[in-house]
């Protein structure tokens, strides 16, 4: 714990307040490319998916939480089996993680990401996954710098 914020499991009432932090994250990503554009209704439905998510085994939803007691950051995902065609693996996989501008390195996604960690120990895990916005340099240095690695390339083909 630092004394400036601290690191929980979510609750399904901490689902308003991480869904409106993942608002802000569309918006970022929106800058990067428009396939990240939020849908109309987008936070009503993270609310809805957050809450199952903090109350499902299989997935997780972590908070970071300031010293006033505010919801800052947060991180999401669930379990899943990697494909039957290659060595059985179980991954934490993260769908999103988001910490508020204003708060941003001070060691709060690294928590995150580490309470993740932790939890997929627990869970037998084989390790953490996550994509991110290829234009999104900040957050792909900060991965590299925790030990992740590129295995893929994700990419798209929109048609008009």
């Amino acid at each position: 714990m630092n004394s400036d914020f601290d690191i929980r499991p979510g609750r399904r009432e901490d689902a308003a307040d991480a869904a409106r932090l993942w608002m802000q994250s569309a918006k970022e990503h929106a800058g990067y490319d428009t396939v990240y554009d939020a849908s109309p209704g987008a936070e009503r439905t993270m609310r809805r998916i957050l809450a199952d998510m903090a109350r499902d085994r299989n997935s997780f939803l972590h908070v970071a939480v300031s010293g006033e007691g505010r919801i800052i950051g947060f991180i999401s995902g669930e379990l899943r089996e990697g494909s039957p065609t290659f060595h059985a693996k179980t991954w934490a996989s993260v769908e999103d993680v988001f910490v508020q501008p204003d708060h941003r390195s001070l060691g709060i996604g690294r928590a995150l990401v580490g309470s993740v960690a932790s939890w997929a120990r627990e869970k037998r895990a084989s390790g953490v996954s996550l994509q991110v916005a290829a234009a999104n340099g900040r957050a792909r240095k900060f991965y590299d710098e925790l030990g992740f690695r590129e295995i893929s390339v994700y990419e798209v083909m929109e048609f008009e």
